[in-house]
């Protein structure tokens, strides 16, 4: 009988053959990551597991391996790409005008949103239209399952973003956001559960940044796998700020910046076994 310990010491050893590859990245079928672990069909429960101990051990898999939403959207002879953390890059910014042609920036700079529902769809939305992603891009509440100990549960994410145009990223979430109240991040109680919140999304979602926004405060994090303590955001704005600062919001956290960043991590991978 496999105990806790000997999955422990299989993620370990996983870990140990990426580092040693020259690149720092290898590839295998998903049956064969299933295999293993000694298992020979998935489950939400088994691959919740498998995500927790090789992120407990500081490997990303690329895509992620657990379901999102009703139905497994990769096959068990998909190849998934395991990493070691990867250098955040920034890209070219886009041309000026075409940030503030309709004046949203301007507008936003005043505006007065009463509800959470409220900064999702006056906020976020049109700001991550700006940053590229289309509207079939972003999977709105986004349901995922999880484990916490021997209790499974379901978590549901404001937003999880894709490229669902590039099929190199097929079930690759590359950019989450929580959204919160408008003025609830000024409260630090209420930005360390919104911060700890969007780690535990990118944990089971194998994504490497995501984004926490109240509307008037914007934090963009990239997060290191087996380093889940205490970050510091990439980016951090106010609402007042952002029209000046939205080149470098879009350098880390547009649909080109992190489609860019993830096509790196796959093109790193050297060699399958």
């Amino acid at each position: 009988m496999t105990t806790n310990s000997d999955f422990t010491q299989i993620a370990k050893s996983i870990r140990l053959d990426v580092e040693e590859s020259t690149r720092g990245a290898k590839r295998m079928r998903l049956k064969s990551l299933l295999a293993k672990f000694g298992h020979i069909k998935r489950s939400d429960n088994n691959t919740a597991e498998i995500t927790r101990l090789l992120s407990s051990e500081g490997l990303c898999m690329n895509p992620p391996i657990v379901r999102f939403g009703e139905s497994w959207d990769i096959s068990i002879d998909t190849w998934i790409y395991l990493s070691c953390e990867t250098p955040v890059e920034t890209t070219p910014s886009p041309t000026l005008p075409t940030w503030n042609a309709d004046g949203w920036f301007d507008k936003i700079a005043q505006m007065d949103l009463r509800t959470e529902k409220e900064v999702e769809i006056k906020f976020i939305v049109p700001l991550l239209h700006r940053l590229g992603y289309t509207d079939d891009d972003r999977y709105d509440g986004m349901p995922i399952p999880a484990a916490h100990g021997s209790r499974d549960t379901t978590l549901v994410i404001d937003f999880a973003l894709f490229n669902v145009s590039n099929s190199d990223l097929l079930n690759q979430p590359i950019l989450t956001v929580e959204a919160k109240r408008e003025g609830r991040l000024s409260r630090q109680r209420e930005l360390l559960s919104a911060h700890n919140q969007a780690k535990s999304y990118c944990l089971w979602t194998q994504c490497d940044f995501f984004m926490v926004t109240d509307s008037r405060t914007i934090q963009v994090f990239h997060i290191a796998r087996g380093k889940l303590g205490e970050l510091s955001p990439i980016f951090s704005s106010e609402r007042s700020e952002l029209l000046h600062r939205f080149s470098e919001l879009y350098s880390v956290a547009s649909k080109e910046a992190l489609t860019n960043y993830y096509l790196k991590k796959l093109a790193t991978t050297e060699e399958a076994y």
